[in-house]
């Protein structure tokens, strides 16, 4: 028998098989969106939604952060005393729940 034959019996099964997954997945698709299963689709845009709500809630906090900070930096006793005061008020909570 011929290579070439051979080759083009091959490929004209795998040509045949592939058309046929590829109705069957087509059916199966079809059939799951007919039921509302829709889920590559919303899972795809749940994502990207996420993804940018992410990005924006980062960048937030980031600058937040750095507001913080270099408010910190120009009234260095002022952030002592908050911070002791939130320390003393931390101590006192514990203390008051370690007592009962």
């Amino acid at each position: 028998m011929d290579v070439s034959k051979v080759r083009e019996t091959v490929e004209d099964g795998l040509e045949n098989q592939i058309a046929s997954l590829r109705a069957e997945l087509s059916a199966i698709s079809k059939s799951l969106s007919d039921q509302g299963f829709e889920l590559p689709d919303r899972a795809r845009s749940t994502y990207v939604s996420a993804k940018r709500r992410g990005r924006k809630a980062a960048r937030f906090v980031g600058d937040e952060a750095q507001l913080a900070a270099d408010k910190a930096r120009e009234h260095p006793l002022a952030t002592v005393a908050i911070i002791s005061a939130i320390a003393g008020i931390g101590l006192l909570a514990g203390m008051g729940a370690y007592r009962r």
